[in-house]
């Protein structure tokens, strides 16, 4: 193959999996924008609709820790294909959806799907890219698993105002079917591995360890941390992740290999990605709550604000990649960061006449901070895993990355709430004007949870350094046994 055959596989390559990447995790932003309609149109109170979103967040955090055993066992070519096929019924199931019940369940089917696919194509990139073009390859990668939810409330708000909520799901379609002919076509099929069980206590450990712990983060809030059915939550979930770490820790054959944990360039990637996306869930959480509420936007006007900074985002990730063996990743990773911590920080000092310059600016310095910085922290930790582990590497930085997102959502929805509280009692005592006072609550609530989130996004930075001084001798072993699989 000569080196313009080999560029055009590689982009066919790339095309094949960002289509499908894209239209999974596009589907969560599409659908939060639709609540609104769906339950007014299935004539569904608050309570039922919400599960639309939790019921597929629970499935996609489920399904992740297997995806490394049957990507073993059939190949990724055919995880990912068989996902897509599923993620496309479901989406047309969720369309002809005829009441609540009905759509929560095709949600929480499709979210087993759509969990497949992210660590599928993540796997893929490193076993079917050559070495070589493997920070390209994941720069592109992650374009789709970071733009598809930045651009999803504006699509989902002009699909839902001119089409109704159902455009959402049969939007899929096309998506999904130009993903699988490109997957059918020009993925490679990787060689399976045979032999090895199914680890049953493995799977029944972590799928109720995942589930429980991710009920207790999503729904906390509402049944309290401290009640009965809380404490029975978190209680359940601890112990059977304790359970299934020990047992895949002594297992012949175990359901995920917690043993690349031993590479220490993977864990502290592991601890940096996790930071970052509870610094991500931040600003994702807050910013559509404080801009509805406190300043009267459209679910539109918020998808059109954050779309300058999605879009640079993209050229970010693009020149983080090309960058990739010009420069060592920590720095742009390390620039990264910090713009994310600036810009959180600035979100910290919020008011009721802040303007829509000031956010879309701002948003502008996350986003090109997560551009920079997410695609190199996947680099980074990955460089250190045998080809032959990537697919565990993958599921397991997948599955950590939905509890994570679930126990930022739900840590951040309790302290924006009880500072709302604290802040409404503080100024009921002090004579405001009784009409002002929700909205000065709630804005100065936003600005304590997002110092909260700034601080707790700094704490990336030592992690960095230490990254820094543990990354170097990773990369050429990795790009000696990619040659030594070819």
């Amino acid at each position: 193959m000569n080196a313009k055959q080999g560029n055009n596989s590689f982009w066919f390559v790339i095309l094949a999996i960002f289509f499908g990447n894209f239209s999974s995790i596009l589907n969560s932003g599409t659908v939060t924008v639709a609540l609104p309609f769906i339950m007014k149109d299935l004539h569904a109170d608050l309570n039922d609709t919400q599960w639309v979103t939790t019921g597929f967040m629970l499935a996609m955090g489920s399904i992740a820790p297997i995806v490394g055993y049957v990507g073993d066992k059939i190949s990724y070519k055919r995880l990912y294909m068989f996902s897509l096929v599923g993620f496309l019924f479901t989406s047309i199931l969720c369309g002809f959806s005829w009441n609540i019940g009905s759509l929560i369940f095709f949600r929480i089917l499709q979210g087993l799907f759509c969990g497949a696919i992210l660590p599928a194509t993540l796997t893929i990139v490193y076993q079917a890219v050559p070495a070589e073009k493997q920070a390209l390859g994941i720069s592109l990668w992650s374009v789709a698993s970071m733009f598809a939810p930045a651009i999803g409330p504006t699509l989902g708000g002009l699909l839902t105002e001119y089409y109704g909520w159902k455009a959402i799901f049969f939007m899929n379609i096309p998506l999904a079917l130009l993903a699988i002919a490109l997957a059918a076509r020009y993925l490679p099929m990787q060689q399976v591995k045979k032999g090895g069980s199914l680890d049953y206590v493995g799977l029944f450990t972590v799928i109720i360890g995942s589930t429980s712990l991710m009920m207790y983060f999503t729904q906390g809030n509402k049944i309290g941390w401290g009640s009965g059915l809380g404490l029975m939550w978190i209680l359940l979930g601890v112990i059977s992740i304790a359970s299934f770490i020990w047992r895949e820790l002594t297992a012949k054959s175990p359901l995920l290999n917690l043993r690349v944990f031993k590479y220490t360039t993977f864990t502290f990637g592991i601890i940096v990605n996790c930071i970052m996306t509870i610094g991500l869930y931040a600003g994702a959480f807050l910013l559509p709550i404080f801009m509805e509420n406190a300043l009267g936007s459209s679910s539109l006007t918020v998808g059109l604000a954050m779309l300058p900074g999605a879009l640079l985002m993209i050229c970010a990730s693009l020149l983080s990649g090309r960058l990739h063996g010009k420069i060592s990743p920590v720095y742009p990773l390390l620039g990264g960061v910090i713009l994310l911590v600036i810009a959180t920080l600035a979100f910290s000092h919020l008011s009721m006449t802040t303007s829509y310059t000031f956010i879309i600016g701002w948003m502008i310095c996350r986003y090109v901070g997560l551009g920079f910085s997410s695609p190199n922290i996947m680099t980074l930790s990955m460089s250190a895993i045998p080809r032959e582990s990537t697919g565990h590497a993958s599921a397991i930085t997948n599955w950590l990355r939905q509890v994570i997102a679930s126990l930022a959502i739900g840590i951040f929805s309790t302290i924006y709430s009880v500072r709302t509280e604290s802040h409404f009692t503080e100024l009921s005592t002090g004579g405001s004007v009784k009409a002002s006072l929700q909205e000065e609550a709630s804005v100065l609530a936003m600005n304590d949870t997002f110092m909260v989130a700034c601080i707790v996004t700094v704490v990336a930075i030592p992690f960095i350094f230490i990254l820094s001084s543990r990354s170097k001798p990773a990369v050429p072993a990795v790009s000696k046994s990619h040659l030594q699989g070819k």
